[in-house]
């Protein structure tokens, strides 16, 4: 049986918590069983109080066997210029349950449907084979995939790594709200030939991935971020790194982490380091923060993968990105 599911019946979500065979950062290999599952939980019942989240759950003799949670991005809406959803959680209770997340995603695409929704997009780790499955045979289109790298102070001290050479005239300072215009203009070059999920799904507007990294840049002035490097040469910018501390339901639950969200390089720079000094830098000031850093990365991005690895990042996680337009 399906039936929709509200934050009142979220109890019963924690019975089941056990149960389900996947569950969220499993790249944050340090965490322990406790404060995966009470950031889960809190998480779940932070949406299911949101009037923009629905969800719906699987029982099978009046217990959860599947679980999926889905609910509106005003971000992704704006910038796309159409309604669009993202399923945030979509798991079950057993490797091989397909047949209840077939059944879940039904759901959601209807109730999508009915809601005016054109865009719906969900993002799943590889070893969910059942989820995928599901999603594929629903007509979900893989569209990128991302890796998360991961570094702990604890196990790598950051004073074994040196600083990357640097060019000549290289500064490296903290950004001020009158370097925007600038970092718009750096961004639009530096992702003009990425190729990210905005940027590989056809029947997106055309300029929706440069428009996305640029509100994200401007969002990051605007309180989305705790710190932002800028790298400077002769006094043009030339590259910049966005670094997050842990949210507040991270810091409940004791993540000890922060991150680096998002960098770029101009691209008559690209080769000469700045990433790796960028970076270098950041994590000089994320030590005083937290014990751990991740950082999300395009799988095909691979010079960044090599300046990461360099400075003894590990790649700790993967990502599949799936959409699917619910209009033709």
């Amino acid at each position: 049986m399906i039936a929709r599911f509200d934050v009142t019946a979220i109890d019963e979500f924690k019975e089941a918590l056990p149960r389900f065979t996947h569950k969220p950062l499993p790249h944050l290999s340090y965490l322990k069983r406790d404060q995966i599952d009470g950031y889960w939980l809190d998480d779940i019942a932070q949406d299911l109080t949101n009037e923009r989240s629905t969800a719906f759950a699987s029982y099978a003799v009046d217990r959860i066997n599947g679980f999926v949670v889905y609910g509106d991005s005003p971000w992704d809406t704006k910038l796309v210029g159409e309604p669009v959803a993202v399923i945030k959680y979509l798991v079950g209770t057993r490797a091989d349950d397909s047949r209840v997340l077939d059944q879940l995603l039904d759901e959601v695409l209807r109730h999508a449907a009915s809601r005016g929704i054109h865009l719906l997009t969900c993002k799943v780790q590889p070893l969910q084979l059942a989820a995928t499955h599901a999603l594929e045979g629903h007509g979900f289109l893989l569209m990128d995939t991302l890796l998360d790298f991961f570094f702990d102070f604890s196990h790598t001290p950051f004073e074994k790594f040196s600083p990357s050479q640097r060019l000549d005239g290289l500064h490296v300072r903290s950004a001020d709200p009158e370097d925007l215009p600038e970092l718009l203009a750096l961004t639009e070059r530096a992702f003009a030939k990425h190729f990210g999920r905005y940027n590989s799904d056809p029947k997106m507007p055309a300029g929706t991935g440069t428009k996305v990294y640029q509100e994200w840049v401007r969002s990051s002035f605007s309180g989305a971020a705790d710190w932002i490097l800028i790298a400077e040469v002769k006094n043009q910018i030339v590259g910049y790194s966005v670094w997050k501390k842990a949210s507040a339901l991270e810091v409940k639950h004791s993540f000890d982490v922060a991150r680096c969200t998002l960098a770029a390089i101009h691209p008559d720079f690209f080769g000469c380091g700045l990433y790796t000094t960028l970076t270098f830098e950041g994590m000089r000031i994320a030590q005083q923060f937290a014990n751990h850093l991740d950082g999300p990365v395009h799988v095909s991005h691979y010079p960044v993968h090599r300046a990461m690895l360099k400075l003894g990042w590990k790649i700790a996680g993967v990502r599949h990105s799936f959409h699917k337009w619910l209009r033709d």
